[in-house]
């Protein structure tokens, strides 16, 4: 069965390699900022790493977040600014240059459900209160004070007095975010947001936002953050182009912790059935890491069950994405101030963690085989044979087939995988892309027999026919 066409999304996005920079930890800026803050161009380092990305198979970044805040960048001061811990606009212009000439693009966060408290309209409130001509652009309890003893209360996001809720149902505080959002898509060819708490904004604001957005910048990629709730709630046609597939996060590391694959082919059945599959024509952005949970290897119990982890990441239906210091073996737990997972990136030539260098090698190699073959890219999803610490699955596309088979169990195993119900013939050969001189494995009796699949690791089956 061939996969749903997904034409809403531009095709540089679904076929990309993201990698996601926290900017403010990767560059090692202060934890505070804010406007009395000296510009300090520490963005103008990132060009140190563009080779690391290039041969990592990276196509595009997303970098934030970068507009002026006062503290992690979340509780934003200024949109139409670069934080000056950061850089300003002439530096972020010229890397997006340099990023474009290299085949890299490059989405921001947009923080547009709340602000910081340094926010020109909340400040404005503040100092004239029923008076402001800002007053509708929160909302403001005048019944109760904050404890920031200001006179009023408001809503804030999930308590947190510090990011006051922008009311995004007023006209004219949503035409001032599409004025952002058209500066940046428009004037400085930023390809794309990565919408922070996207699920806590009405879809009605994304309708719009999108019809604005495109305007823009009509190949613009609009990734919604959601980590509750329905994804269709706010990834459609006519909505965002994608979300963070969170149910899938959270189904790889528990299931390999456990030694329980079944319920990684449970979430993928229920996300990406050709038939029943609610998720079967998103491509969601798929994820190890990011800057809100812990590293991969610090979630891991055994750091041998990366290597399964990344092989299924590189050739499930979505998106990929690296979070930055991943591969090169950074650890570190999330909670408080997520300083933990949001460390200063070393530089390339420096020592990594990962001292054998054995992490990039690999991301590096399956990155690229993605990229070349349609069925990891774009094929359609059938779970095949399973286990404890097996689990297998077909990715079909018009032009090859895929069969991918992953080990998490401590020693090699044979696998008797039953292709045939899946609409594959007899007489098919499919050849490892992991180990090309190795021996081929043809479909004979509705199977495909495989000798051994390797510990830790596994096999990525592919066939031209």
């Amino acid at each position: 069965m061939v996969a749903p066409q997904i034409e809403w999304i531009p095709d540089w996005a679904r076929s990309a390699i993201f990698y996601h920079i926290y900017a403010l930890g990767f560059c090692g800026a202060p934890d505070m900022g804010g406007q009395q803050s000296s510009i300090t161009p520490r963005l103008a380092e990132l060009p140190n790493w563009y080779d690391h990305l290039t041969d990592l198979g990276v196509t595009a970044i997303h970098l934030g977040p970068i507009f002026e805040s006062a503290s992690h960048g979340y509780d934003t001061i200024d949109y139409f600014r670069i934080d000056r811990r950061l850089g300003d606009t002439s530096l972020f212009r010229q890397i997006v240059d340099e990023l474009h000439d290299r085949g890299i693009r490059i989405i921001l966060d947009g923080v547009f459900h709340h602000t910081g408290r340094d926010f020109f309209a909340f400040q404005d409130i503040c100092r004239n209160k029923r008076d402001s001509e800002y007053v509708n652009w929160y909302y403001i309890n005048w019944g109760a004070d904050s404890r920031y003893g200001d006179g009023f209360a408001y809503d804030c996001w999930e308590g947190h007095q510090a990011l006051p809720n922008l009311n995004l149902s007023n006209p004219d505080t949503r035409n001032y975010i599409f004025e952002v959002t058209k500066m940046w898509l428009g004037d400085y060819g930023l390809d794309g947001w990565r919408l922070d708490v996207a699920h806590q904004v009405s879809p009605d604001f994304w309708w719009e936002f999108r019809r604005v957005s495109k305007e823009a910048n009509p190949e613009c990629f609009l990734l919604g953050e959601v980590f509750s709730g329905d994804l269709r709630t706010w990834v459609a046609p006519d909505l965002l182009d994608s979300g963070t597939n969170y149910p899938l996060y959270e189904a790889v590391w528990r299931s390999l912790n456990e030694s329980n694959l079944w319920e990684l082919k449970a979430v993928m059945e229920r996300a990406a059935h050709p038939e029943f599959g609610v998720f079967k024509d998103l491509a969601l952005l798929n994820f190890l890491g990011n800057h809100d949970v812990n590293r991969i290897l610090s979630q891991l119990n055994d750091s041998r069950l990366l290597y399964p982890a990344l092989l299924f990441q590189f050739t499930a239906p979505g998106i990929p994405c690296i979070y930055y210091g991943d591969e090169i073996g950074m650890e570190g737990l999330a909670g408080g101030d997520n300083r933990g997972v949001r460390q200063p990136m070393p530089l390339p030539h420096e020592e990594w963690p990962d001292e054998e260098r054995a992490i990039y090698r690999e991301m590096a190699r399956l990155a690229s085989i993605r990229k070349e073959h349609p069925s990891l890219l774009y094929g359609s999803f059938a779970a095949l044979e399973t286990g404890y610490t097996i689990f297998s699955f077909l990715r079909q596309h018009s032009r090859e087939k895929a069969v991918v088979a992953l080990n998490s169990g401590n020693a090699a195993v044979p696998l008797t995988i039953p292709v045939g119900r899946e609409g594959v013939p007899d007489g098919v050969t499919f050849y490892d892309v992991l180990d090309p001189a190795g021996p081929t494995f043809t479909t004979q009796g509705g199977n495909l027999v495989i000798d051994q699949v390797y510990p830790y690791w596994g096999r990525i089956l592919i066939t031209g026919g």
